[in-house]
């Protein structure tokens, strides 16, 4: 089976979840509310955010968004081992999400801080997983000398 990017594969998802309905003899209608029903569902919400980090990758640490997005963060992990600035990120991921739960009660709440963070630690657990010690090193010496550090936070 040859490899298809994740925005392929979602369009082959709702293709599916139509056909399984009936395909052509399906009514138009049916299809159309299943073809929205599978564009909003849970699995496209984990895509959407998986291709936002996907674009995020090969824009490259260079690139002036992603500077802005987390040139503060990699500031602070400056001088970490990419484990432990995996078990840090994970870390203020719990706590923000704890201090955006208590927001949300009060009707206070802003998700991107959380965003960023849940970008951050899904990046450092595939860098990890994959075994790049090296490129986060030279990752995070190029984001510490990122002028907009504070712009997206």
């Amino acid at each position: 089976m040859a490899y298809a990017p994740r925005s392929a594969r979602d369009g082959q998802r709702m293709r599916r979840a139509v056909e399984a309905l009936g395909g052509e003899t399906a009514p138009a209608m049916a299809a159309a509310l299943m073809q929205i029903g599978t564009a909003f569902d849970e699995a496209a919400a984990i895509n959407g955010f998986k291709m936002r980090v996907e674009r995020l990758i090969r824009l490259g640490p260079d690139h002036p968004v992603v500077r802005a997005r987390f040139g503060a963060r990699a500031a602070m992990l400056a001088g970490r081992s990419l484990d432990g600035a995996t078990a840090l990120v994970e870390r203020w991921w719990r706590d923000e999400r704890k201090a955006f739960q208590i927001a949300s009660a009060f009707g206070r709440a802003t998700r991107l801080s959380l965003e960023i963070l849940g970008e951050l630690r899904l990046i450092l657990r595939l860098l990890r997983f994959k075994r790049l010690g090296a490129e986060y090193d030279s990752i995070i010496a190029t984001m510490r000398d990122a002028p907009f550090a504070a712009a997206a936070e």
